[in-house]
């Protein structure tokens, strides 16, 4: 399975019995989320295979998907555990600054001279801003994603430029 289609979470088991789904979002991003209506399902070494959704209701944390022509406890029954993604071009443009977060996984990171630190491997939500983790095959970096630390993303290169601020790398001498 190509690049271009994105996870977005797993469907854990049915709800009351009209078909409806639990669904677990990996990002349970309202921008992610509002705007979902064809969808994949299956699992990345087998055909995926397209639904229409009718409905998705819920908070954060606890969601309900419905689809277009499953109507009974049976048929949802049958995906359970599967994995539900999204094209990456029907995901809608974010004004200039914002990301979706399978656009930052990924990513170089570099700092200000151009040291190499690692690429983006996942993306911590502590409520106040999100935290970057960085590896390489010897360390492991956090940073934050505030305007101080994080100066440039860039989709076209692939790459993240950040400041080196005290405290940030142990062995720096700032």
């Amino acid at each position: 399975m190509s690049m271009e289609w994105i996870p977005l979470g797993r469907l854990n088991r049915t709800h009351g019995l009209k078909g409806e789904l639990k669904f677990a979002p990996l990002d349970d991003d309202g921008q992610v989320l509002e705007s979902l209506d064809r969808v994949m399902l299956g699992d990345a070494q087998e055909e995926l295979k397209e639904f229409r959704v009718e409905s998705l209701r819920g908070v954060p944390g606890s969601r309900i998907i419905k689809f277009s022509g499953l109507d009974s406890v049976e048929e949802a029954k049958a995906l359970t555990g599967e994995t539900l993604y999204r094209h990456r071009d029907d995901f809608d443009r974010l004004p200039a600054g914002e990301y979706y977060r399978f656009e930052i996984e990924g990513l170089k990171a570099y700092d200000d001279d151009g040291k190499y630190y690692g690429r983006v491997v996942e993306i911590i939500a502590t409520g106040s801003n999100d935290v970057y983790v960085v590896q390489d095959e010897d360390r492991e970096l956090l940073l934050p994603m505030v305007d101080s630390v994080v100066h440039r993303i860039d989709l076209e290169q692939g790459k993240l430029t950040f400041h080196v601020v005290e405290g940030l790398i142990e062995d720096a001498s700032v």
